[in-house]
């Protein structure tokens, strides 16, 4: 272990003696004085001097990376383990650190909010739910989401609005006569006495109803109101109730029925990962009255050597830190094991003020809604690694730039071309050659080459050599690129150099690099040690694509030989 790393710690093992042996949670932070990591401990001493022994860092890979970083320690001592948990997942929802895993910051997803704090309630779409109750503390304001489906949220706004008329305006707009959302159906007029307080209030509580899932209640209740203006020839006012039936109607159409079980509470969690964009998915089926009334889908930060089941049970503390005491189910449905299951319970229980559990269903129509969760984070995860590959896109001059500053190129590596060698057992060896310009690929340069010097052998070193020597031999008559990149470690670049010399390439003109897939490590010519870019940067995710662009490439080639030979003999 790096003597270096010991004396970085000496400070930090100075503080030990300041740091309690209770209960509560520690903020580890770093230079600038911003927070990088949060955790909890029933000890706090003895966790953090489990982080300050340099040589559990080879059990621990991820302290590797984050404890040199590390410049302070502070803590906050809690009552109990439960206080522990709980502010725990509030302090990480606050200052989202880089080394925890971390939701996606729910500032960014809009809620629904209904403003009990105004005498005529109204609903409103809110952002920043944790700001508003910072501010108001006091607040008797309901909240409903996160919605991480904007569409769905607008949607159902749309349906309140017009089918529910509660008031628009904080204020009203004149003092002797209703506003013009008044004719036009979209407010019942409470502000001008037009409709009683106590009928105000019921449309208000049908409205709460209505956001908590209880479609049945509000549509049986709707059904009456109907029934009653049509007794009474209030025929417009009979159609309108009747035009938001239909629209409820619609709204539950689209929704799974999972149990025939109307009283039926449940979140249902899965979680899928992609390992190459090191990006998690968590899914949640929010279940009500027996029906997926929401599907939400959140995107988590994964930092290095973070293992899925790991991050899926903090997702889910921080999801809960989140959302309201009402929105609370009955019973939480998981797809992993979660280590802190019966402080999670006691937490959540105590809330919502009943008994609430948590479970991992091994067989049964439990597991089979996980797997169906899990199916649709799938498709989710699919949307967030599109979106991840348009960013890298969009602004391909900073990756490009970004990547010359990282690797310490010698050119803005506008045009890339790529090498991959592919054989089976030693028999067949192709090799291809993909080129991107401007980060985009450029299919009409892409190379394909059946290998002549390598038969019945496996001979990477020597198919390298051949395939550069093939595609630059005649220099002259290729525009060379800005940058090189073979598929492989220390000695595919080797191999590669040794030829490009003897062609009497420029390597001022060309930067050549090579990428080892198991630890993604580039190495550079005439430099020992391998370059590391972050596993979530953009330069790393470009490099990679181009380099899987090449294998799938290659492979194509070889089943493409191998096809036409079987068919020939």
């Amino acid at each position: 272990m790096k003597e270096s790393h010991k004396i970085l710690m000496k400070p930090l093992k100075d503080k030990l003696k300041n740091i309690p042996r209770f209960s509560g949670v520690y903020l580890m932070l770093d230079k600038k004085g911003e927070v990088i990591y949060i955790g909890k401990a029933n000890n706090l001493n003895a966790r953090v001097r489990s982080y300050l022994n340099v040589k559990s860092w080879e059990q621990r890979p991820k302290l590797h990376f984050m404890m040199p970083k590390v410049n302070d320690i502070k803590t906050v001592i809690t009552n109990s383990e439960k206080e522990s948990l709980i502010l725990e997942a509030n302090l990480v929802n606050k200052y989202q650190p880089r080394y925890n895993v971390t939701l996606k910051d729910d500032k960014k997803f809009p809620w629904l909010m209904i403003t009990y704090d105004e005498t005529y309630p109204r609903v409103i779409p809110i952002r920043d739910v944790v700001g508003f109750q910072k501010k108001y503390p006091k607040t008797k304001n309901k909240f409903f989401g996160p919605y991480t489906d904007v569409g769905a949220m607008w949607d159902t706004y749309k349906i309140l609005k017009e089918g529910f008329q509660l008031r628009l305006r904080r204020k009203p707009l004149f003092k002797d006569r209703p506003c013009m959302n008044y004719h036009i159906g979209l407010c019942s007029g409470p502000c001008q006495k037009l409709i009683s307080d106590n009928e105000y209030q019921k449309i208000v509580k049908q409205v709460d109803d209505f956001l908590m899932g209880k479609y049945d209640a509000v549509l049986d209740n709707m059904k009456k109101q109907m029934d009653s203006a049509s007794d009474n020839l209030q025929y417009e006012k009979a159609k309108k109730i009747r035009d938001t039936i239909r629209s409820i109607k619609k709204v539950l159409e689209k929704q799974l029925v999972v149990s025939e079980n109307i009283s039926l509470s449940q979140d249902v969690f899965a979680a899928v990962i992609n390992e190459q964009f090191k990006v998690v998915v968590l899914e949640l089926f929010m279940v009500r009255g027996g029906k997926v009334i929401s599907i939400e889908s959140f995107p988590v930060k994964l930092p290095q050597h973070t293992l899925l089941k790991e991050a899926f049970g903090e997702s889910i503390k921080q999801y809960y830190s989140r959302i309201a005491d009402e929105n609370l189910p009955d019973e939480i449905v998981v797809q992993y094991e979660i280590k802190e299951r019966e402080k999670i319970e006691e937490w959540i229980s105590g809330r919502k003020q009943k008994k609430v559990k948590l479970v991992c269903p091994e067989k049964g129509k439990k597991r089979d809604l996980i797997l169906m969760v899990c199916d649709n984070a799938k498709h989710a995860l699919n949307k967030v690694i599109m979106s991840e590959i348009n960013t890298v896109y969009e602004d391909i001059d900073s990756t490009l730039k970004g990547l010359q500053e990282k690797l310490k190129l010698k050119n803005l590596p506008y045009k890339i071309e790529c090498f991959d060698i592919s054989h089976l057992g030693g028999t067949g060896t192709v090799a291809s050659m993909v080129a991107f310009v401007h980060g985009k690929p450029l299919k009409e340069n892409y190379r394909k080459y059946k290998l002549k010097t390598v038969i019945g052998k496996i001979d990477d070193y020597e198919s390298i050599r051949e395939v550069i020597r093939r595609r630059y031999s005649k220099i002259n008559n290729v525009e060379p690129p800005d940058l090189i990149i073979i598929d492989g470690g220390k000695g595919q670049l080797s191999a590669a150099k040794k030829v490009l010399k003897e062609l009497d390439f420029d390597f001022n003109k060309t930067d050549l690099i090579s990428i080892a897939k198991k630890k993604e490590e580039i190495f550079k010519i005439n430099e020992k040690k391998a370059v590391v870019l972050d596993k979530a940067s953009f330069e790393l995710h470009l490099l990679q694509r181009i380099r899987d662009e090449a294998h799938r490439f290659a492979i194509g080639f070889q089943r493409e030989l191998r096809k036409k030979h079987t068919f020939e003999s």
